[in-house]
């Protein structure tokens, strides 16, 4: 079964569309941190503290949930291309913009203007994805992890490069600009399912079908909401543990400063074999449901076992667990799985799902924040509650996913996840 899905992959007439869809994601692993890891350089030229930095930062948050209140509406109305290329016009003004920028009000413009953009994508690429390929559609959305991963880990050694040799810091940023320009370029001339399909004559031709075979018909109030809560749940367990994972090693764990950083490392590199492995146990027939339910479980095991046992090989084996299970793949997986309960509209349901992770990035960590001055351990603790919160719905919707498809068990191997 596997080989034959490999085949239809690499015969699937829309292969090179999805490469430049990934290409996109790759440039937004490098968006995502390059404030973050060039903060004094910004810091000088926007005339600010690094704590200013962090302000322009949050534009990014701000400008995801704006857009994802009509991004989606738009690529079901419009077609995903037009709003994918207008998330790249975005991203171009972004990286075009931001090592010539020496104003603080333009630099939280064009960051807003980024994290709008995202959405963009969001509410378009993940759509266009699961289209693609309706028979892969888990593992061609937990590939967009991948694609992100890979670049946030190339990036720093792109920086180190420049700076070993005397290189500007900002080249980074005109590298990235030139790859979304000449994707751009690409992709304006690519073709996507749904606008064939529009442009057919044949008027009975549809798109693929990608939604669950089920026996009775889903619940948006009841599947729905429950996976737009997962998506809250799933990006609070990994991104809290990304912004205090480094301090808690030192702080809590006792580490030096340069072990405490590896445990990073470990993370990002957890998420990045989690995306291959995930991948490979869908494409044998694994459903989507029962990787949420395993992988959300261990996450919980993970961050409870920081909590109870924080030693250096704990906290280095728990690290690299929650990368492979909180974030490897599972948060596009569920947001995969939301688009087959309710295959129409994926645009908009892409967004909802979306907006939750936007606020999961704001609340955790000012959560965290007020923890920290209090008892810095509570904040695994609280990690862990939300981890465990989100293995229990997810045992939940594998129970209704059970009736609603009439399968006797989710970890029986199928073909459509």
């Amino acid at each position: 079964m596997a080989a034959s899905q490999a085949t239809g992959i690499r015969n699937n007439k829309y292969l090179g569309t999805a490469i430049g869809l990934y290409m996109n994601y790759f440039v937004l692993g490098v968006q995502m941190i390059v404030l973050a890891q060039n903060m004094p350089e910004f810091a000088t030229m926007w005339g600010t503290t690094e704590a200013g930095v962090m302000g322009v930062i949050a534009m990014t948050g701000i400008g995801k949930v704006i857009g994802q209140l009509f991004s989606g509406a738009l690529s079901d109305k419009f077609g995903r291309k037009p709003v994918a290329l207008a998330g790249m016009v975005g991203f171009m003004l972004f990286f075009g913009i931001l090592p010539f920028n020496t104003s603080l009000l333009v630099a939280n413009i064009i960051v807003f203007v980024a994290g709008a953009s995202t959405s963009c994508w969001d509410g378009s690429i993940y759509p266009a994805l699961i289209e693609i390929f309706p028979d892969n559609a888990s593992s061609a959305s937990a590939m967009v992890k991948g694609f992100i991963s890979i670049s946030g880990m190339l990036f720093p050694f792109l920086l180190i490069f420049l700076d070993s040799n005397g290189f500007w810091f900002g080249w980074s940023s005109v590298l990235l600009f030139v790859i979304i320009l000449i994707n751009f370029i690409y992709l304006w001339n690519a073709k996507f399912p749904d606008q064939d399909v529009k442009k057919s004559e044949n008027k009975d031709e549809k798109l693929p079908e990608d939604g669950l075979d089920c026996v009775k018909k889903p619940n948006f109030k009841i599947e729905g909401l429950t996976l737009v809560m997962y998506s809250f749940l799933c990006m609070s367990t990994f991104y809290l543990f990304q912004q205090v994972i480094t301090r808690y090693g030192t702080q809590v764990v006792g580490m030096t400063e340069n072990a405490s950083k590896i445990l990073m490392t470990y993370f990002t590199a957890g998420s990045l074999l989690g995306v291959f492995f995930s991948s490979f146990i869908m494409a044998k027939g694994f459903r989507n449901i029962a990787v949420l339910i395993i992988y959300s479980g261990l996450s919980a095991v993970a961050t409870l076992s920081i909590y109870l046992a924080p030693t250096p090989v704990t906290t280095s084996i728990g690290s690299f667990v929650i990368g492979l299970t909180a974030a490897g793949g599972v948060l596009q997986i569920g947001n995969t799985l939301l688009c087959q309960f309710f295959p129409k509209g994926k645009g908009k349901l892409t967004n909802a799902y979306y907006i939750a992770t936007s606020f999961a990035a704001y609340v955790l960590p000012t959560i965290a924040g007020k923890l920290m001055e209090i008892d810095f351990t509570k904040v695994m603790l609280l990690d862990f509650i939300v981890a465990i919160f989100g293995f229990v719905l997810m045992l939940f919707l594998g129970a209704r996913y059970k009736k609603l498809v009439g399968v006797n068990s989710i970890f029986s191997m199928d073909n459509n996840s």
